[in-house]
């Protein structure tokens, strides 16, 4: 950053230093957005430590992906179950039975952004949690694909942020509480 902000023309050409003024401006306002998504990265952490600490004791969940998800599924509990849950995110999978052979198929419906926050969260414990390793292993064994075990872990991780969630809005929120470092990641 400091390069670009100290960019200089090669020459003294009126086209190479408006060249070099607008890439120096660019610079000015990417370092000014940088500076403001810091200061609102910062913000999020504090409210999520302070009213969504259980959902950082998830594996893949850190306090800016909680207060993410917390921004996602709304105020207080607008959803009656679990499964509700999966489906808003579109984790739910959909029957696409026939001829006697059950399966299933991704639903396609549901918040995007929060499907897109559960898998990213789905490859972070396939990487750092032994548990969710097994329970991968244990659904390829079952003859399903890695995309399938995958959307199955989705699925699995769904209810654990509901558990998490109806924490959250059961205990009085504490301003003083600490952060909690996730469990089952190594």
């Amino acid at each position: 950053m400091a390069a670009v902000l100290a960019y200089e023309a090669g020459d003294d050409a009126p086209l190479t230093r408006a060249r070099a003024d607008a890439v120096r401006r660019l610079a000015q306002r990417l370092q000014l957005a940088l500076g403001q998504a810091a200061e609102i990265a910062e913000r999020i952490r504090s409210i999520a430590e302070a009213h969504y600490p259980q959902l950082t004791r998830i594996c893949g969940i850190n306090l800016l992906t909680a207060g993410a998800i917390a921004g996602m599924l709304g105020p207080g509990r607008r959803f009656a179950s679990e499964a509700a849950l999966a489906a808003y995110a579109g984790v739910a999978p959909r029957e696409a039975s026939s001829a006697g052979h059950v399966r299933h198929r991704l639903n396609r419906g549901g918040n995007r952004r929060l499907n897109a926050v559960l898998y990213r969260i789905a490859l972070t414990q396939a990487h750092y949690s032994p548990d969710a390793r097994k329970y991968l292993a244990r659904r390829v064994e079952e003859g399903k694909t890695k995309k399938e075990a995958i959307r199955a872990l989705k699925r699995f991780i769904v209810r654990s942020i509901w558990q998490a969630w109806i924490e959250c809005h059961s205990s009085p929120a504490r301003p003083d509480a600490p952060h909690v470092q996730p469990t089952g990641c190594t």
